[in-house]
């Protein structure tokens, strides 16, 4: 939102300030000859506000000054405002905590639906934080004012030499293009908007988290405020975090590690997740750069040294990973498993440590395991001795860091072989093993209750490793792609899992579900639901279709407009399986 007049506007909005009536701003915004108009009162104290702390500006607009009167807020919210001003925001700003606490008891009361202007706290190198806060105005007036006092400001390192930047031509701005150069405001003007543009494009291939980490550099404030900003909106961050990813991200700083997706896939290991019952030697293997790490040169030569033992499914193989913690061979497609990098040092830090070790205790204490096998450096990983010490039949396959030499290699084979040892293989063949497997992505994915009605018998699996389908003989259930990771319900599937449904949508009744369903028709949504769930669609009740969730479910009915749930399948006879008509789709691969 440009703030210098429409003379030096190029997009977006224009902000201009008009005669007002004593202890009133009057505001314009405008685009075009649109203009909308808000009347904002000087408050005075001018940190702490008076009265409720609520202020109506317009229609539907309202000031805020933070601490405002929650009991107003929550009357307020059925109105649904459409713009909310947070008066004192550049006040909180300099406080630090105080902004982020603001933000979040603004959004608790009143909503994302409302757009949040935060004015004066704008900077360009600001720019991604405060969209990734949820800021939604963003304006030019605090650069404006910097520029006046002859300020260079930078879109990634802040406050930055002004004569050092246009000796060496560091920016393509129109002013500093000239010789000599421009006005200091047309360059201030295209540094805000080249940094919206940057935050924008981050934030459609969901990678704005990455160009907040990497504009920490320009301020130590931001730093600051992230760390606040994870502690005090870990829960709104994880909600519109998607569970499902397609390109590779990169965890470098401290702060990647306290991503959402990192904590949510850790959270869910030790709260949802069980070896399964079949895997009695837990093998623990180092992680790998190639994801999955199945595919990794280093695990191809671990299976394959391996190879042909007897009970050989019984072998849970396990990573040892930073930052995710441990993943099971069964979880490695899930996101962000298969989708990070990291640079490697071979140093962990005590959290990394401590979030492996809580791992470790969690699988030696849900799993079934009579025997422990650790192909790791026994320095580097050498902080899990104590805990794997008293765990039953403990054995480290290497003395040193080379865990794919022919040495090393052999002395793998032959530890694992003899925790093998006197281990029948399971009953139903290593295709039962692979079920189990699939259940507990499916407990990891929807909770331990549905995925046990979900493969309640009688239960099939049909397909190659990198399609799964989950059928009960006749019907598909369910389908799984490894670049996904997670399962894709049919109507049949949800059918199966029954009431209470998981990730569930209820649609307006009068609805006819020929299409896609957008959020006018949504009556409620379960506020587990993430970007990327399955979920199921019930109409009074009853279920109606299953589909992929375009927004995480308290969105679904706090928005007005946009689409909440690409539909995939709908209840119909004979058949719930559009791949091939009235059965389900034949296929060459095993079935159990």
């Amino acid at each position: 939102m440009d703030s210098q007049g429409p003379e030096v506007a190029r997009s977006g909005l224009s902000l201009s300030q008009r005669e007002s009536a004593p202890g009133f701003r009057y505001l314009v915004l405008s685009r075009g000859e649109v203009e909308v108009g808000l009347r904002l009162p000087v408050l005075a104290p001018e940190v702490t506000g008076t009265g409720s702390g609520i202020h109506p500006i317009g229609e539907k607009a309202y000031l805020l000054h933070y601490p405002f009167d929650l009991e107003t807020a929550a009357r307020l919210r059925p109105q649904r405002p459409e713009l909310l001003v947070l008066g004192n925001a550049r006040a909180l700003w300099n406080d630090g905590a105080q902004f982020i606490t603001a933000v979040k008891s603004v959004r608790a009361a009143l909503g994302s639906a409302p757009l949040l202007w935060a004015p004066r706290v704008a900077l360009p190198h600001r720019i991604p934080f405060l969209v990734y806060l949820g800021v939604d105005l963003i304006d030019t007036t605090e650069g404006a004012l910097r520029s006046a006092r002859g300020e260079y400001l930078d879109a990634t390192l802040g406050l930055t030499d002004r004569g050092n930047a246009r000796i060496e031509r560091a920016c393509d701005c129109p002013a500093c293009c000239l010789e000599p150069p421009g006005p200091l405001a047309v360059h201030t003007l295209a540094t805000y908007q080249r940094s919206m543009a940057e935050a924008r494009a981050a934030a459609r291939g969901g990678r704005l988290r990455e160009l907040v980490e990497a504009r920490l550099v320009a301020e130590p404030a931001l730093a600051e405020m992230l760390r606040y900003a994870d502690q005090e909106l870990a829960s709104t961050f994880e909600e519109r975090t998607p569970v499902a990813g397609v390109a590779s991200r990169t965890y470098v700083l401290a702060e990647s590690h306290r991503r959402p997706e990192m904590v949510r896939f850790r959270t869910r290991l030790m709260e949802r997740y069980r070896p399964p019952a079949s895997k009695c030697v837990l093998l623990l293997v180092p992680c790998s750069k190639t994801k999955p790490y199945r595919r990794s040169r280093s695990h191809r030569r671990f299976y394959g040294a391996l190879e042909g033992l007897r009970a050989l499914e019984r072998v849970h193989f396990v990573s040892v990973s930073s930052p995710v913690g441990l993943v099971p061979r069964e979880l490695e497609d899930v996101y962000p498993a298969r989708n990070y990098d990291i640079p490697v040092t071979g140093d962990w830090t005590e959290p990394e440590r401590a979030t492996v070790l809580e791992h470790l205790d969690h699988v030696l204490r849900a799993g079934q395991y009579r025997s422990v096998v650790a192909h790791l450096d026994p320095t580097e990983y050498g902080f899990l001795r104590e805990r794997l010490s008293p765990a039953p039949d403990a054995h480290w396959s290497i003395s040193d860091g080379r865990t794919t030499s022919t040495d090393a290699l052999a002395r793998l084979r032959a530890t694992v072989a003899q925790a093998l040892a006197e281990t029948a293989s399971t009953s139903g063949g290593p295709l039962a093993v692979v079920r189990e497997e699939l259940k507990e992505l499916a407990c990891v994915q929807f909770g331990r209750p549905a995925a046990d009605r979900l493969f309640a018998p009688p239960v099939r699996l049909a397909g190659r490793p990198w399609f799964q389908r989950l059928t009960d003989g006749r019907t598909d259930l369910a389908t799984v792609r490894e670049e996904r990771g997670l399962f894709h319900l049919t109507v049949a599937g949800a059918r199966r899992i029954g009431s209470p449904f998981p990730l569930a949508v209820e649609a307006d009744p009068t609805l006819p579900l020929t299409g896609d369903l957008f959020v006018p028709g949504v009556r409620s949504a379960d506020p587990e639901i993430r970007v990327g769930d399955s979920v199921v669609l019930l109409r009074a009740g009853e279920l109606a279709a299953v589909g992929e969730a375009a927004l995480p479910g308290p969105l679904m009915t706090d928005l007005q407009r946009g689409l909440a749930v690409r539909v995939r399948h709908r209840e119909h006879r004979p058949t719930d399986t559009p791949m091939t008509g009235n059965g389900s789709p034949r296929d060459v691969g095993p079935v159990v």
